[in-house]
């Protein structure tokens, strides 16, 4: 199912050296009764040489590979295990995949403890976010992944707004079409006095460059991914908006299956560590983005006054407050659970 889900993945420069710090757990698993091989499946809906699955999954899959411990992972990009990205989750959950990589957003009803990301107004950076989410993990978070072993969750960098008509206010977006990745984003650009349009990332530039669309709200790290500066013009990268949620899911049987010490390695290779070096990462390749932006002759970064940038902030804190009491409707904590993740 898709309903206004989100696909924001990083540039060419998000590198995650998964290897320092986290090899050398590989040494410390005895061979000495060697278990038997587990096999496992890696899927991913994007080509190989995407940065999420050449730096990130495929680094860490020959971690494990090399650890000694008879585990075997195998990558299956381009979608060679399943089909489109909204459905990866489903896939890790059932088997088809034992290990998948996925966008919450994609299927917001799915995950909404997790989607307190991205509410605006909370944090600047994404390793702040990240190591947020994880303070509040097992209070708040862990009920949206009963159904799995989860390796890593980790936050984009912060959505900035991108146009090809210059804005400097929210009333400048009045009428205007702005892709959306999640249901939560499109109550921000719906505040915004704009048109959302549920898209995953990847038809982003088309729909950008055939006018389907007339911007989006996603980081700026994928200008570089995705190309979208040559069909966009016009940046505003200092608004306090929410982080995009990723999650490194694992089949929850697959995982139980596995020997106390197949398990030791993959618990030593993934959490929180692994989740805040995705999120540094994401960091790096906003600021490639900026510098991207900044280097070509038909981009521009809009540089806002106090007073346009206090508009934003007035129409985000609306939103926050709206997007709250519509989650404790449904019975959820959110007051508290917004609380507890903004505790510093």
């Amino acid at each position: 199912m898709f309903n206004f889900r989100k696909f924001t993945l990083g540039s060419a420069a998000l590198s995650i050296v998964v290897a320092v710090g986290l090899a050398a757990t590989s040494l410390s698993y005895s061979t000495t009764a060697k278990a038997a091989d587990a096999n496992l499946k890696m899927a991913f809906f994007a080509s190989p040489k995407h940065p999420i699955y050449s730096r990130f999954m495929a680094p860490w899959s020959k971690i494990l590979n090399n650890a000694g411990v008879g585990i075997k992972i195998t990558g299956y990009p381009g979608s060679q295990i399943g089909g489109k990205p909204p459905g990866a989750f489903k896939r890790v959950v059932n088997g088809i995949a034992d290990v998948e990589f996925h966008i919450p957003g994609y299927t917001s009803t799915l995950f909404p403890r997790t989607l307190v990301m991205e509410i605006p107004l909370q944090y600047d950076t994404s390793i702040e976010a990240t190591k947020a989410m994880w303070r509040i993990y097992e209070k708040h978070v862990a009920a949206d992944y009963k159904r799995v072993k989860l390796l890593a969750l980790w936050g984009t960098d912060v959505p900035v707004v991108m146009t090809n008509k210059l804005v400097r206010t929210p009333d400048d977006l009045k009428g205007l079409k702005l892709r959306t990745p999640s249901r939560n984003q499109a109550a921000i650009i719906k505040a915004f006095g704009a048109i959302p349009v549920a898209m995953p990332m990847p038809q982003t530039y088309g729909a950008l460059e055939k006018g389907v669309v007339d911007g989006a709200i996603v980081g700026i790290s994928v200008v570089k991914s995705f190309k979208l500066a040559e069909v966009v013009k016009h940046f505003i990268v200092d608004l306090p908006m929410g982080f995009s949620p990723q999650i490194l899911a694992m089949n929850r049987k697959a995982y139980d299956k596995l020997s106390p010490q197949q398990k030791a390695a993959i618990d030593k290779n993934s959490g929180v560590g692994l989740s805040i070096q995705g999120a540094q990462n994401y960091e790096n390749s906003r600021k490639g983005g900026i510098a991207a932006v900044t280097k070509r002759p038909d981009t521009s970064i809009t540089k806002l006054t106090a007073a346009e940038r206090k508009l934003w902030v007035e129409k985000l804190q609306l939103a926050k407050s709206a997007w709250i009491k519509e989650f404790e409707k449904q019975g959820l904590p959110y007051g508290q659970m917004v609380s507890d993740y903004q505790k510093k």
